[in-house]
């Protein structure tokens, strides 16, 4: 297997700003084989997400991704735990979601696997559907107007200098239309079909941006890692 910090490439200080993107994709372009993301990649790629995740100060999802993938808390083992809270993070970084419809299952292993608080951005200002996510253990965070912009700033004004972005398609395309991604990770596996089940990207401009190459590895298995950074 690769050296992970090979991977994940030059790690700036705790409190510098920077949004990675990762994710994992077929040939073709699909996020997904028969409708999720865990028939792609291999033990390498789940190590390269993990260590991003050990590495971020906040896991930033879409609400739709959460439900599609059954997400559960973030889990960082006992050492990582303490190496983080030495360099000033939290020893578990929460999980942030945009959501304007805020309807979630609350007995989901996204609020029963939390380690920390979920962190809900939304600009609904329903009472009873706050409070019901709220009595989950999930934190509300309301936006006047909901942007990824602007959760983003809310992040860092929070202290949440590292951020990982784990998509969906809608949200990588929000963060590439506001200019906010530092890193891409895309992993590339190895097959392709005729169909595209789920783009990477949806919704957004179509005007291109250009990300500046920065390393790739292939596994053994003819995985491909590739890192781009901004231009």
């Amino acid at each position: 297997m690769a050296n992970i910090n090979d991977l994940i490439g030059t790690i700036q200080e705790p409190t510098i700003p920077e949004l990675r993107c990762v994710l994992v994709s077929t040939l073709h372009g699909s996020t997904t084989v028969n409708g999720t993301s865990g028939n792609l990649g291999n033990s390498t790629d789940t190590a390269l997400l993990l260590g991003l995740r050990e590495w971020s100060d906040v896991v930033l999802v879409g609400s739709g991704t959460i439900k599609a993938e059954d997400y559960g808390g973030v889990q960082i083992p006992q050492e990582i735990q303490q190496e983080r809270f030495a360099r000033g993070q939290s020893a578990i970084p929460p999980i942030a979601v945009i959501s304007r419809s805020l309807r979630f299952d609350v007995e989901s292993r996204f609020f029963k696997e939390a380690h920390t608080s979920p962190l809900i951005f939304t600009d609904n200002k329903d009472a009873e559907l706050q409070a019901a996510l709220k009595n989950a253990g999930a934190k509300i965070i309301e936006l006047e107007t909901l942007s990824v912009q602007g959760v983003v700033e809310k992040l860092r004004d929070a202290g949440y200098a590292r951020i990982t972005c784990e998509g969906g398609a809608t949200l990588y395309a929000q963060v590439l239309d506001a200019g906010l991604v530092d890193v891409w990770h895309q992993t590339l596996d190895p097959t392709i079909s005729g169909t595209v089940e789920r783009p990477i990207v949806k919704g957004g401009s179509s005007t291109p941006q250009r990300l500046k190459f920065d390393h790739f590895y292939t596994d053994a298995d003819s995985t491909v890692f590739l890192r781009y950074v901004r231009d």
